[in-house]
């Protein structure tokens, strides 16, 4: 058996925040095995409290993850990029709204110059979340590819921006 030393990274608020815009410039670290992620979260994961909107983009894949976690459910939604001409190996835009009626998620699309809606969840956000950014390691079966072969990987971060409705 192989083993590896593993580390991860993330950046976080300390500022609580609900409804408005979040965008994201971003290149996914694209190592099988790896998840780079912009997403907002608040709560103790498995319980009612758990709120989060996620941007994940899978390592190996060519997948933006969605997902949005209501009081502990969730509601994932897997969408490829490459019908929108964009690429985890590329540095790409992507956002999220949470308003008063849910959330949704977009791309920016270079080949039609603006954002693009890739999904809507009517999924109404109430409670209050801190903003990160990171870079894991997955070894979670339901997150493909989840197998992690060692190599070195690095997410990067061009832009991280909220705008705030309330």
């Amino acid at each position: 058996m192989i083993r590896y030393s593993k580390s991860c990274s993330e950046i976080r608020t300390y500022q609580y925040v609900r409804r408005g815009r979040y965008e994201v410039e971003m290149q996914a670290g694209a190592v099988p095995g790896t998840i780079s992620s912009f997403f907002t979260y608040a709560g103790e994961s498995g319980t009612d409290s758990h709120y989060e909107v996620d941007i994940e983009l899978m390592g190996g894949t060519n997948l933006l993850h969605t997902n949005v976690w209501i009081e502990g459910r969730q509601s994932p939604v897997d969408i490829d990029l490459g019908q929108y001409g964009m690429s985890i190996w590329s540095m790409e835009k992507y956002a999220f709204t949470i308003d008063e009626y849910g959330v949704i998620w977009e791309v920016f699309s270079r080949y039609h110059n603006q954002w693009i809606q890739v999904r809507r969840a009517n999924k109404t956000v109430s409670d209050y979340m801190q903003i990160f950014i990171n870079n894991w390691i997955s070894a979670n079966p339901q997150f493909p590819p989840s197998y992690y072969n060692g190599n070195p990987v690095y997410a990067k971060y061009r832009i991280v921006r909220f705008y705030s409705y309330e």
